[in-house]
C-alpha cells in the first residue's frame, strides 16, 4: 500500500497561504527534494525502524537549523515523528501541485527534436498561456529521435506535431493498402 502525503503537504501548504509563502515553502521543499535524492544514505537513515526518532530529529536540526525556514524545520520534526521523513520528495512533489493548483498553473512538458532557445521557450509558453487560460509551468527536453518539431503534453490534451510522429502515421497508412 502507498501512503497519501497529501495530507502532510496540504497542512503546510494552509500554514503558507496564512503567512503569504506559498512560494517559499516550495522553493524550499524543492531545495530539500534534492538533498534527499543526492543523499540516499541519509533518506535511508531517516526512515531506518532501529534509529530513534530523538536521533533522527537531532540530526534534521543539525543539518536544517540554519538553512530552512523554522516552519518548515518544524515540518520536518513532524514527518519524523510520524516516521516519515525520508518521503520529502514524495511531499513536495503533492505540494507543488496543491501551489499549482492554487495559482492555475498548469504543468506542460515539451519535447523537442533539437534545444529550444530562451525567446523560443518564452514564445511557446505565452501562446500556451493564452490557449489554457492558465499561467505554464514548462518543463522542455530535447529527443532527437523526434527528428523536427514538437510534442506538447499537458493534464488534458496532446499536441504532437513531430515528424517522427508524421512519418509513423504515413508507415500506418501505406501498411493498410
Amino acid at each position: 500500500m502507498v501512503a497519501s502525503y497529501k495530507p502532510y503537504a496540504s497542512a503546510l501548504f494552509e500554514i503558507a497561504q496564512e503567512q503569504g509563502k506559498e512560494q517559499a515553502y516550495l522553493d524550499e521543499l524543492r531545495n530539500l527534494e534534492q538533498i534527499w535524492k543526492s543523499n540516499a544514505d541519509f533518506a535511508l537513515a531517516l526512515s531506518h525502524p532501529k534509529i530513534a526518532k530523538a536521533e533522527k530529529r537531532e540530526w534534521l536540526r543539525q543539518v536544517f537549523a540554519s538553512g530552512v525556514d523554522p516552519v518548515v524545520l518544524n515540518f520536518l520534526y513532524v514527518l519524523n515523528e510520524h516516521g516519515i521523513a525520508a518521503h520529502v520528495p514524495e511531499i513536495a512533489d503533492e505540494y507543488a501541485d496543491l501551489y499549482r493548483k492554487s495559482e492555475q498553473i498548469e504543468e506542460v512538458h515539451v519535447q523537442s527534436a533539437t534545444a529550444l532557445s530562451e525567446a523560443q521557450i518564452e514564445a511557446l509558453s505565452k501562446m500556451l498561456k493564452e490557449k489554457l487560460n492558465k499561467n505554464v509551468e514548462l518543463t522542455v527536453d530535447v529527443d532527437p529521435d523526434l527528428i523536427a518539431g514538437l510534442k506538447v503534453k499537458a493534464k488534458d490534451i496532446v499536441l504532437d506535431n513531430t515528424v517522427k510522429t508524421r512519418l509513423d502515421n504515413l508507415k500506418e497508412k501505406l501498411n493498410e493498402k
